[in-house]
């Protein structure tokens, strides 16, 4: 019984231990997980570097595991940095999150056209819609990109574009009344407006211009890259009282030393040295920005000799980027100036419109704490953007563009979100007289602040916006690509 007992046991046994082994091999392994596919792992990517880079990561996003989730309930690497945008903090100013800044680019293609530095594409033209009469309005050229088709054709701001081949006559009706001038049918200058675009989107464009001074020519246009020369114009007009600089620049372009912007840069500031300049008015109205270092090198040229090798600005950065400065190119150190002109400059004014940004922002705002600043505005202050970039190429697939620091002048001046504020507001933009016109009522107010009105001769500034305007901007076809702040 006993051996009948044993043996049974181990038979038992046996069978117990040959079924936990089989039961063992089959009990399923706990799956890897799958593979991601480019698509996926771009759009992890895209939530990983904002989370490095973002001026707002700290404490404000999902972490770890959380970021494959996170991204999963996206379509797109756009659609993921919206996400990530809208969890900054509420600005009431955006009525969203306050990071508006940060952007992905396609680069599948090797097109980075939204933020083409050095070198632009297409005919170079910008339009808005003017009236010419009391009855009457047309495109007007409200700007000209240096080295562009249009510029090489010498088209200015303030030409009307009268015809473009294939869309004829291009005047709508307009009514004017005592202070404005307004369109008699919307659906006209929506047809207009659409014209203007499909011309512009052509390789090739004929127009018949009228001149601010009455003639008439004609420009066969071609689309083309082209390098961007950002000095638009400067003059020096003299008065009994003083010498006045004007320098306009359509964005801050690599100024490297060797390079034609530079040496152009410095033929400028000669000519403003040989010619005593003691005021200077900078038009930076359609300037998006551009490079950090272009600005500061313009600082430089600007700056007064009592306050050399002060203190120009200091960055501000998240956690991470504070600990891995060496991350991205260059360095986060305090930048000091390094003044390199022998002016003598006693007042410095601004020309801006609400689309002067980034860049443009920082040589204000560094200059603010030193010299005598007067910003002369279209409406009521800049864009607003204090922020900066440096570039994240992801798989060869995608660009990511972080806002990253923040750049603090000696005052400790920086959270200019809904822009700089304007000392003169509401100068009209007038659309009708060309950059370095002394009686473009935006220059007619510099000029005018810094010598007095009673010592010119011709029309007043200050008055030129209240009389009838029968010339005047009812709008804006197409506008100036921005340059950011690198």
């Amino acid at each position: 019984m006993r051996c009948w007992n044993s043996h049974r046991s181990i038979v038992v046994s046996a069978v117990i231990l040959l079924f936990l082994w089989a039961c063992k091999k089959d009990i399923p392994i706990k799956p890897e997980k799958p593979e991601r596919s480019q698509e996926q792992l771009v759009k992890d990517s895209v939530y990983y570097f904002y989370k490095l880079y973002s001026l707002w990561s700290d404490g404000v996003l999902p972490t770890g595991d959380a970021a494959v989730a996170f991204s999963d309930k996206y379509e797109s690497p756009w659609d993921v940095l919206n996400a990530l945008k809208g969890a900054t903090p509420f600005h009431l100013g955006y009525q969203s999150g306050i990071d508006r800044f940060s952007y992905v680019e396609d680069i599948r293609n090797g097109d980075q056209s939204e933020l083409r530095m050095g070198t632009d594409s297409g005919f170079g033209i910008f339009l808005s819609i003017g009236s010419v009469s009391e009855d009457k309005a047309y495109p007007v050229v409200y700007f000209v990109e240096g080295g562009s088709p249009a510029d090489q054709k010498g088209i200015v701001r303030s030409d009307v574009i009268l015809q473009i081949d294939g869309y004829g006559d291009l005047g709508i009706e307009v009514e004017c009344g005592p202070r404005s001038c307004e369109v008699v049918d919307p659906d006209q200058y929506q047809r207009l407006i659409d014209n203007l675009l499909a011309a512009m989107a052509q390789n090739q464009m004929k127009l018949t211009l009228l001149h601010a001074d009455g003639s008439e020519s004609t420009a066969n246009l071609s689309s083309s890259h082209y390098k961007v020369n950002p000095i638009i114009k400067h003059e020096v007009y003299s008065y009994p009282s003083k010498n006045i600089g004007y320098l306009a620049l359509s964005s801050f372009e690599d100024v490297a030393e060797g390079t034609t912007n530079r040496q152009e840069f410095e033929n400028v500031f000669s000519d403003f040295e040989q010619q005593h300049v003691t005021d200077l008015v900078l038009d930076l109205r359609y300037n998006t920005g551009g490079f950090v270092t272009a600005a500061e090198y313009l600082a430089n040229k600007v700056i007064s000799n009592t306050s050399d090798k002060s203190l120009m600005y200091s960055y501000e950065l998240n956690e991470y980027l504070l600990e891995h400065s060496d991350r991205a190119e260059g360095s986060f150190e305090n930048v000091y100036f390094k003044r390199n002109n022998s002016l003598n400059l006693g007042t410095v004014y601004f020309l801006v419109t609400d689309i002067t940004a980034s860049a443009s922002e920082l040589l204000i705002n560094v200059l603010k704490p030193y010299m005598n600043v007067v910003i002369i505005a279209e409406n009521e202050s800049t864009y607003g953007k204090p922020v900066g970039f440096f570039k994240q190429d992801i798989m060869n697939h995608t660009s990511l563009w972080v806002a990253s620091f923040k750049l603090v002048n000696a005052d400790g001046a920086t959270d200019y979100w809904d822009g700089i504020s304007a000392d003169m507001t509401n100068v009209t933009d007038y659309i009708f007289r060309d950059f370095g016109d002394v009686d473009e009522p935006m220059l007619a107010v510099a000029i005018n602040d810094a010598v007095g009105a009673s010592t010119r001769t011709g029309i007043q500034a200050r008055t030129f916006q209240v009389e009838r305007p029968i010339k005047q901007k009812l709008g804006t076809v197409n506008a100036v690509g921005r340059k950011e702040m690198l």
